[in-house]
């Protein structure tokens, strides 16, 4: 999840807003501070809950991969499975766990992760795979077949249904969507796209971007179906000042993903930003059908209905600081 400034700057409880500002930081142990603390208030609505629940394990996960990187392989073991704690039913955590076991040459430990991984996300291919290489490093070689198995039949499934949405899209006359289609379903390169979205978040983290944008972009050109990295590619660009550029890719994420929030929720203070009311309140629509509690939202819900009953003419505000 990220937010672009406008909307963050709209958070309305204290907690949560002190939580995703040390996040975006990298400041993490006050981050998961402020965030715990948002979680315990009685009165905070569902829609800040998830957003706490959400801040709160991406802050446990980048919070372990700062020790990993550091060398502090138990350390990272302990966030993840606060992150656990959390969100149990988070198949990426569970990988994660999985993954750090691997290294410390714990095959069994990271099999079981792995196998609650792909109990929870069944078209986890990846996940598959990697059950099958902990089976057999563990030397249990049925076990391993059967992993492996598993993952190329998930894998032709994947394959099949993206090749059948390509034509469909090809039939319609959509020649760029059949062509992200067909390379979805044929030429996915795993490694080079987590390097570059990993490296994306980073420079994020660290504001730089410019080089957050290429990044981003490397990561898109892989895997150009991946909501996600559209929407980070968005709000690195909305950051840059190129707000344009920074709405076509929020339109990109919810296109891909409708049921996107957080890019609907970009994408709406985006056309704000550059005087595009009428596809401003379209988005915020999709928000609020949703998250009717959304603070940001009904902020710029409320906003537009009072321009529009004073006839107040949209400002385009492109040559303003970005959100």
């Amino acid at each position: 999840m990220r937010l672009v400034k406008a909307a963050r700057q709209l958070l309305e409880n204290y907690h949560l807003k002190a939580g995703v500002f040390h996040f975006y930081r990298g400041e993490f142990g006050p981050a998961s501070e402020f965030l715990h603390k948002a979680l315990e208030e009685a009165a905070l609505t569902a829609a800040d809950r998830r957003a706490a629940i959400y801040f709160l394990v991406q802050t446990r996960i980048s919070a372990a991969e700062q020790h990993l990187e550091q060398g502090r392989a138990d350390r990272a073991l302990e966030e993840y499975r606060a992150a656990l704690g959390v969100m149990p039913s988070y198949a990426d955590v569970h990988a994660r766990l999985a993954a750090v076991h691997l290294d410390r040459g714990d095959a069994r430990r990271a099999a079981t992760h792995l196998e609650a991984a792909v109990e929870i996300n069944p078209r986890f291919v990846e996940g598959w795979i990697r059950l099958g290489r902990a089976r057999l490093l563990a030397g249990e070689a049925d076990a391993a077949r059967d992993a492996f198995r598993t993952a190329l039949a998930r894998s032709e499934e994947r394959a099949r249904e993206a090749l059948e949405a390509a034509e469909a899209a090809l039939a319609a006359g959509r020649i760029d969507e059949a062509g992200e289609l067909y390379r979805h379903a044929f030429l996915e390169d795993g490694d080079s796209f987590r390097h570059h979205l990993r490296q994306g978040l980073l420079m994020l983290r660290q504001e730089k971007w410019e080089d957050a944008v290429a990044e981003l972009e490397a990561a898109a050109e892989i895997r150009p179906r991946y909501a996600d990295v559209h929407n980070y590619l968005g709000v690195a660009r909305a950051e840059q000042g190129d707000l344009e550029r920074a709405r076509e890719s929020f339109r990109r994420s919810v296109e891909i993903n409708p049921e996107y929030l957080v890019a609907w929720l970009n994408l709406a203070f985006t056309c704000d930003a550059v005087g595009d009311r009428d596809a401003a309140r379209a988005a915020l629509d999709e928000v609020l059908r949703r998250e009717a509690d959304n603070a940001p939202a009904r902020h710029l819900a409320d906003r537009l209905e009072s321009e529009a009953q004073t006839g107040e003419e949209p400002a385009t505000r492109a040559g303003e600081p970005a959100p």
